[in-house]
């Protein structure tokens, strides 16, 4: 071996020796004992790293690898040995959209994640908006299931398919399943089997329409076309929050799982609707905290035998970004209503007053002249003329005027139209021979009757249902087509045999046993936002639900009536029991006092597109 080779070697072995310290610390994260194995050992040591300055060359203690040794290497080196397992997603049905879509069916956007899964949304008013679920099949392959409501009062199992509930009353709060009122709220969030959860379920899932082809969805695509809003769905749980359900002012959460039709539940998701204030221009999601240990702050030093050849410095700069800011680009836009004038139009009966005058006139005039006159040219001259005249008019005028027309005594109808499913009142779209014609989008709309003070100078009574099956109530409405299946029993509906109303054509208000049944059918679907088949008081300041209003009159989301001299309101919301059919449907009301007096009818036409 010649010189020098072995100076070669001479300089690598210097080298190997004087990076020996380094290879020691080269050790892995967690590995706080530096025996080259992540082991429960390395627990206490790390522990006792924290509290007390050690002077040796093992960095295996900074688990999390960020410079520093504190409660937080603690936590890294737990999550090293004992690695959280791979979730296993639940085999029922995967939600793949659960979100908050604008009165038209559009995706609202969200101010950002409170957390990683957890949207938020901000609404200006806790009502106008759409809740709408996604879903398709789950792990267990296993089709969607529909079911709504399947309530037992003594069996907490009685679930429906669709499971949702709020950490906060929506409404009026009401405890009754399936009342048509509010709904109460599960706080904190709970899926467990208990008979309040339960029924907090079936209260809030029955009042959901389902589609399970994207051409029922309650949601438009960015072409403005009926669809659901992702490509994977293949059905659709879809809610109208009107008054009825009402968020209130700050944050409610949100929380849904589904179950498939051999009874798998899938894995749950969230929201939260944020209601009330100016809307917040940006959302920064709040970071999880980290519980951090106070201790001085330990600078390892490293002691090296060798006089290193080069001073090897490490500057490690951590800059992390929060990216969670995001701009709210989804202001919601509310459409001011500029002037909302009711005219009261009354329809009764036009006095038409027919003349018939039958002029008979027969100037038969015969006058029989005997053209020859014999004049005798006498002292006395005879002049002999026989002129007879027969005249003879006939005269016989029949006039038979109709009788003085007299205005019905009861209450006027103030207002008789539509809203949308925002609660918002809609503008009839033509006028056809004196009627108004409206054309509604989808389900949600509401019909709304307002009564004011007719002749008679009495209010208007307060009653849409009579349970004296051979009476009437105050407000009396039949429609020329029937609602929904247009089942002949009256008030039939209480899930899960809810039936439409049957048809009057042409609409009239005859003496009839079956014209009574259909006004107290389709009366008991009003109520009064706490599910009582009565009206809604306008202008009153008293307590209750029948305070309120359900039309939109404002921005601000405040709720009254529209005609400016109505003292009562009925509404009623149009569900899937009692939709539509397409075409022209004729709706004929009137109202009756307190005094059983009635008023002048008002007609209206609802037109539905041909799908």
């Amino acid at each position: 071996m010649n010189l020098m080779m072995r100076r070669w070697i001479g300089v690598l072995l210097g080298i190997g020796l004087w990076l020996l310290p380094f290879a020691a610390t080269a050790t892995m994260l967690g590995d706080a004992n530096c025996d080259g194995a992540l082991t429960d050992a390395d627990l206490p040591e790390t522990v006792l790293r924290i509290f007390t300055e050690v002077d040796d060359a093992c960095a295996g203690a900074d688990a999390n690898d960020d410079g520093l040794i504190n409660a937080a290497d603690l936590i890294a080196l737990q999550n090293l040995l004992r690695p959280a397992p791979t979730p296993v997603p639940a085999p029922g049905p995967r939600i793949t959209l659960f979100g908050i879509a604008t009165a038209d069916g559009k995706l609202a956007a969200t101010l950002g994640d409170l957390e990683p899964g957890l949207p938020v949304y901000f609404r200006a008013a806790g009502s106008g908006f759409k809740i709408f679920v996604e879903a398709a099949p789950g792990p267990s392959g296993k089709s969607l299931a529909f079911r709504l409501f399947d309530s037992n009062p003594d069996n907490p199992a009685r679930r429906p398919d669709l499971q949702i509930q709020a950490n906060q009353p929506l409404g009026n709060g009401s405890p009754a399943v399936c009342d048509g009122g509010g709904v109460p709220a599960i706080d904190p969030p709970d899926f467990s089997i208990t008979q309040p959860i339960s029924d907090a379920l079936n209260d809030l899932a029955c009042q959901f329409d389902v589609a399970s082809s994207s051409r029922g969805a309650c949601t438009q695509d960015a072409f403005g076309q009926t669809a659901f809003l992702d490509s994977k769905s293949r059905g659709q749980y879809c809610l109208s929050v009107d008054s009825t359900f009402r968020f209130g002012d700050g944050d409610t959460l949100l929380s849904v799982q589904l179950r498939d039709s051999d009874g798998n539940l899938g894995t749950p998701a969230r929201l939260i609707v944020r209601v009330g204030g100016p809307m917040p221009a940006t959302f920064t999601s709040v970071p999880t905290p980290t519980a951090t240990v106070p201790r001085p702050t330990r600078t390892p030093s490293f002691t090296r035998t060798p006089s290193p050849i080069a001073t090897a410095t490490t500057t490690r700069t951590i800059t992390r970004t929060s990216s969670a800011t995001r701009t709210a680009t989804d202001q919601p836009t509310s459409t001011a209503i500029t002037a909302l004038s009711p005219t009261a139009t009354a329809t009764g009966p036009t006095a038409t007053q027919t003349f018939t005058t039958t002029r008979t006139r027969t100037p038969t005039v015969t006058a029989t002249r005997t053209p020859s006159r014999t004049v005798t040219r006498t002292s006395t001259p005879t002049v002999t003329s026989t002129p007879t005249v027969t005249f003879t008019p006939t005269a016989t005028p029949s006039i038979t005027p109709s009788p003085t027309p007299t205005i019905a005594p009861g209450p006027i109808v103030s207002f008789f139209g539509l809203t949308s499913a925002s609660d918002r009142p809609l503008d009839p779209v033509a006028v056809e021979d004196g009627i108004p014609v409206y054309e509604p989008s989808g389900l949600g709309f509401q019909i709304v009757v307002e009564g004011a003070i007719g002749r008679s100078r009495k209010p208007p009574g307060g009653s849409s249902f009579s349970d004296d099956p051979s009476a009437r109530p105050d407000l009396q409405i039949v429609a020329s087509r029937p609602l929904g299946n247009g089942s002949l029993e009256v008030c039939d509906d209480i899930l899960p045999l809810v039936g439409g109303v049957p048809a009057v054509d042409p609409p009239r208000f005859d003496a009839d046993q079956e014209i009574t049944d259909a006004i107290n059918d389709l009366g008991c679907r009003f109520d009064n936002g706490s599910g009582l088949s009565i009206s809604r008081s306008c202008g009153t300041t008293s307590p209750g639900p029948s305070s309120t209003g359900c039309v939109m009159l404002s921005d601000s989301g405040d709720l009254g009536c529209v005609g400016l001299n109505s003292t009562e309101q009925f509404c009623l919301r149009i569900s899937r029991f009692l939709a539509l059919p397409a075409g022209d449907t004729l709706f004929l009301v009137r109202l009756r006092d307190k005094a059983g007096n009635l008023g002048e009818p008002a007609r209206m036409i609802v037109r539905v597109p041909e799908s």
